[in-house]
């Protein structure tokens, strides 16, 4: 069982995810992927390559509280170009349907010198995806694998597109929002961000006063997989 109420204490100490963690918006849940399925090993890369002290030491889950449902239609993906970005509006991310807060350590996660790797990066707005999705299928028609009570489920990414925009910096706070911004059938498609505040001291900003800059954005398309028949 992953400790949230140690990770919310370790996240208290920090300002911007203290107010986060204080918004009545959202409630703590737990992060299902720190918590390695023994008879499996499902997890193991999210639980363990990635939770040491030099890699992702602290991941603290945020889940909305009235979670609205998503459209029923198909939404329209990221656009190529800047040229396009007027034209094809995409759908937004805030209120976000859950919030993933990341403790970044170093030098287990850097690519660039104090930057995350890219596909670092990826993964971690892919798992706050399927949180998301999560999100919008707990009901008794989606049943949870019985062999290790996976709350997520059998969800699966089938596109992610991921746009990079600043570098992601190493060690710091990342914050990514997701939110499913449309469903059809067991078809899912989710926005997602990851925010850094300003390099620090940067203007001379007080904490809580620091600018939130969007350092990459994804769009993805998730499925549900039934289970197995016997």
């Amino acid at each position: 069982m992953v400790d949230t109420a140690a990770e919310i204490a370790h996240f208290r100490a920090h300002q911007w995810a203290n107010s986060l963690i204080s918004s009545e918006d959202y409630i703590p849940i737990e992060t299902d992927s720190r918590r390695i399925k023994p008879s499996t090993g499902e997890d193991g890369y999210f639980s363990s390559t990635l939770g040491t002290s030099s890699t992702i030491p602290h991941v603290l889950t945020l889940e909305r509280r009235n979670i609205s449902p998503p459209p029923s239609e198909v939404p329209t993906w990221l656009p190529t170009s800047k040229q396009d970005t007027g034209a094809k509006p995409t759908p937004a991310v805030n209120p976000a349907d859950v919030l993933m807060i990341f403790d970044l350590g170093s030098p287990g996660l850097s690519g660039h010198p104090s930057t995350v790797h890219g596909g670092i990066t990826a993964t971690l707005i892919d798992e706050a995806m399927s949180l998301a999705v999560a999100a919008h299928t707990k009901n008794p028609s989606s049943q949870p694998d019985s062999t290790e009570n996976n709350p997520r489920g059998r969800i699966f990414t089938v596109q992610l597109d991921v746009r990079y925009r600043q570098k992601v910096k190493t060690p710091a706070l990342l914050v990514v929002r997701a939110k499913v911004v449309g469903r059809v059938g067991r078809k899912f498609w989710v926005r997602a961000q990851a925010v850094q505040e300003d390099e620090e001291g940067a203007g001379g900003h007080l904490e809580w006063a620091k600018r939130k800059v969007v350092k990459a954005e994804a769009m993805a398309f998730w499925m549900t997989i039934p289970e197995p028949r016997l």
